[in-house]
């Protein structure tokens, strides 16, 4: 009775949500009609339709499976539409703060260089993505999504298979951060990728890192429909995100198409065809090259080889030449905070040879944090890079700084393959003994606090030398310090309730991360006259040392 109760108030929670998702599609294509700036600019063309079908293409999709009966396939396509969201408001964000430099064409074309003030369609706007954050949130499962298959059957989930999910979403990982369009009109801002507004470029990180994750949660459930429906649902959402750009680039004469919309688009047709082979059910026969789950040691490989990846991408990135002088010559000179990027692609690259290792099984939980290592020495570098390019005649040289750009999402795509493979890895371990470790427990919360302390405070300190932050002064560097500082704490939430070896490998993670912050002193204080140890270096040392010991502690015991 119980469980009839549950069901139906999910049920009835999942049909609010696709109602919230109904109206945020409508707000979407309101936006344009009622004027998204002040005083009044109209859109590339009359994209109100366009928008609102386009916004309403999950929506729809979810209410169809809730009549079919289907609530586990409706929430897989709201929590794809949620998480593709995250991209448009922050676009909204940026409405707010400085309508000029949002890349909008389809709600507003710029004739001049008069000041913009947003207006009420950018409330519209912001509230309508808004909505789909707060649809898929109301349908986030208290669980896994999917769950069992109410056939009885078992997800049969071809590696091929789920190696295009996989690749189609580090394609609609890398459109996210390539440019949408491009223009002739001097008035109309294209900034991309760390160029880009800080809220756009925000938006489009957080895209390009949900879209792998909810592509890999989807394709592996239990339910047949609801791993369909969740591809299609990631489909409907980079629909809305691209086809009005799409539109706008087509039928206004100085507007281009642009890589990122047509990898979205690439994208979206990868998730259809694959979604007409998702979602099977029955036994996988012996020797055929179909499996329930990618087994764990597969996905232990592909962890291997997509974190090897992306550190030999940081070190390609580090190594080439970033900016070029006036007079032609090329090299990196005294930018010495490309020596962080050169040691976070090292240590991230031999993580992955490791995992690749006859222990990769071991240090595969490593990855999970240990990514945060990439974001953290790239951000730094596009920093100091793109700061230079603007300060100075020096040119950018785009290809160090794309191949930086790249390796942050492949290093989140490994960290995606490591959960994947804890989690088919943890169906046939036997978890219901497991209870809080204490002497765990007391490594971790000490360690917490080191861990945020060594990212919020400066390692280096001078006169007249501001460093960029997680408060105060902010930055593209203090994304990748805000980005380590919330993987790092996330990996140690675990810990007390993990197994000795998971355990182990998440603080070692922690530990791989905590020396690479811990390096940043020692390999920019060159480039900073009367650099001196800051508090976060210390607390970065200190913490470095806590979860080595823990790490050691850990992994001796057996459990």
């Amino acid at each position: 009775m119980d469980s009839l109760v549950g069901a139906e108030r999910g049920t009835r929670r999942l049909r609010v949500a696709g109602g919230v998702a109904l109206v945020a599609a409508l707000c979407l294509g309101t936006a344009p009609l009622v004027g998204v700036v002040s005083p009044d600019v109209p859109p590339a063309y009359p994209s109100w339709p366009v928008l609102v079908l386009c916004g309403a293409l999950c929506p729809a999709l979810a209410v169809f499976h809730l009549r079919e009966r289907r609530p586990a396939a409706a929430r897989a396509v709201l929590l794809a539409a949620g998480a593709v969201a995250v991209g448009g408001l922050f676009d909204g964000v940026q409405l707010l703060l400085d309508p000029a430099l949002a890349p909008t064409p389809e709600l507003f074309l710029p004739r001049s260089l008069h000041p913009l003030e947003p207006g009420l369609g950018t409330w519209a706007y912001l509230l309508g993505w808004a909505g789909f954050l707060v649809a898929g949130a109301l349908a986030a499962p208290p669980g896994p999504v999917g769950g069992a298959n109410s056939e009885g059957g078992v997800p049969v989930v071809g590696q091929r298979l789920f190696t295009g999910v996989l690749c189609a979403s580090a394609v609609a990982a890398v459109g996210s951060l390539l440019a949408r369009f491009t223009s002739e009109d001097p008035f109309l801002f294209t900034g991309v990728g760390p160029g880009a507004a800080p809220a756009v470029f925000t938006g489009e990180v957080l895209l390009a890192l949900s879209v792998p994750l909810v592509a890999g949660s989807v394709v592996s459930s239990a339910d047949p429909h609801t791993a369909r429906a969740g591809l299609l649902g990631l489909a409907g959402a980079l629909t809305a995100r691209s086809v009005p750009v799409l539109t706008a680039a087509l039928l206004h004469p100085k507007l281009t198409v642009g890589w990122g919309t047509l990898a979205h688009l690439l994208a979206v047709f990868a998730f259809l065809a694959l979604a007409l082979f998702s979602g099977r059910t029955g036994t996988s026969p012996a020797g055929s090259g179909e499996l329930g789950l990618p087994a764990p040691q597969r996905l232990t490989r592909l962890t291997g080889v997509v974190a090897a990846a992306a550190g030999v991408l940081a070190l390609l990135a580090a190594l080439l030449p970033q900016l070029r002088t006036p007079d032609g010559s090329a090299g990196l000179g005294e930018y010495t905070d490309l020596r962080v990027l050169l040691v976070a692609g090292c240590v991230f690259a031999l993580l992955g040879l490791g995992v690749l290792s006859a222990r990769g099984a071991a240090l595969r939980p490593a990855v999970t944090v240990g990514w945060a290592v990439i974001p953290l020495g790239g951000a730094a570098s596009l920093d100091i890079v793109l700061h230079v390019a603007g300060a100075t005649s020096a040119e950018l040289m785009p290809l160090g700084a794309w191949l930086t750009v790249a390796a942050i999402p492949l290093s989140g795509a490994a960290a995606v393959c490591a959960g994947m493979a804890g989690g088919a890895e943890r169906d046939e371990v036997d978890l219901s003994e497991l209870s809080p470790n204490r002497s765990l427990l007391a490594v971790v919360l000490p360690l917490a606090g080191l861990v945020t302390a060594s990212f919020v405070l400066p390692v280096l300190r001078a006169p007249d030398y501001v460093p960029l932050g997680v408060f105060g002064e902010f930055g593209i560097a203090s994304w990748g310090l805000l980005a380590a500082l919330l993987v790092v704490l996330a990996g140690l939430a675990p810990v007390p309730f993990s197994r000795r070896p998971r355990a182990a490998a998440l603080l070692a993670g922690s530990a791989l991360v905590l020396g690479v912050r811990l390096a940043q002193a020692p390999l920019t204080a060159p480039g900073i006259p009367g650099a001196v140890p800051g508090p976060g270096l210390w607390c970065a040392a200190a913490g470095l040392v806590l979860a080595a010991l823990g790490a050691v502690v850990a992994g001796r015991s057996r459990r």
